[in-house]
């Protein structure tokens, strides 16, 4: 069919090469593609939803995504479950702020390998091998970010990284709608468990709510395996 076309005005933007000559890794980070992401996110006055395959926020960016939901700015946030992500360590980098995340108010969800290939219709683009891997952002349904910059230390400081923003709030809708589809139908949403310090992995199938207590699609010797290496893993390689 045809592929409808909408108007709008956009913003390019690119790391400098000199990013991986920088002395430091706040010097880096001062002229980085994602601190420009970072810094229009926080502008936000109603809510952000964000797709980042690779989703390692940091201590600063859980205190950053923290700011915001105490601005009643609603936040989401769709990555990678262990079982969809193809770096496993880089899971591991990650899964050490969900339960800070999940305190401060953060909607986190986890894309499910199985799930996204039962859902032929609606997938974000790069979804195809059952992970995500759009770079996407929609900042108070009126802006959009699409790029290459993940939410993790190497797009910080080591890896040159673009990006565009575009300001359609028709656009910014379609990309919501798609992103609302992959979370109910293809991915698990996490929440507390009654004691509050145990994770669940909720999903719903023709059944009803599924609620697993472990990371799910996953063999035993995989959790185990993540859980033994987490402490010995440089974030800032990942």
């Amino acid at each position: 069919g045809r592929l409808g076309l909408v108007w709008g005005t956009a913003t390019a933007f690119a790391d400098r090469p000199g990013k991986v000559m920088a002395r430091s890794a706040d010097e880096a980070r001062s002229m980085s593609a994602e601190m420009n992401v970072m810094n229009r996110v926080m502008e936000a006055k109603s809510d952000v939803v964000i797709s980042s395959p690779y989703f390692i926020p940091g201590s600063m960016g859980v205190q950053e995504f923290g700011d915001l939901r105490k601005r009643n700015v609603k936040v989401t946030i769709l990555t990678n479950s262990l079982a969809a992500n193809d770096v496993p360590l880089v899971h591991t980098g990650y899964a050490r702020y969900r339960v800070g995340l999940l305190r401060t108010g953060v909607d986190l969800y986890e894309l499910s390998p199985t799930r996204i290939q039962q859902n032929e219709r609606f997938r974000l683009p790069g979804s195809s091998l059952g992970r995500l891997h759009a770079k996407m952002a929609v900042i108070d349904q009126s802006t959009v970010y699409v790029g290459s910059v993940n939410l993790d230390p190497r797009s910080d400081s080591t890896n040159t990284e673009l990006g565009l923003f575009a300001r359609c709030s028709e656009l910014a809708k379609e990309v919501i709608r798609v992103i609302n589809i992959s979370k109910l139908q293809s991915s698990y949403r996490l929440r507390f468990a009654p004691d509050g310090e145990r994770l669940q992995w909720l999903a719903t199938d023709d059944q009803g709510e599924v609620v697993l207590s472990q990371e799910p699609e996953v063999t035993p010797f995989m959790r185990l395996e993540t859980m033994l290496l987490a402490p010995f893993v440089p974030e800032q390689l990942l």
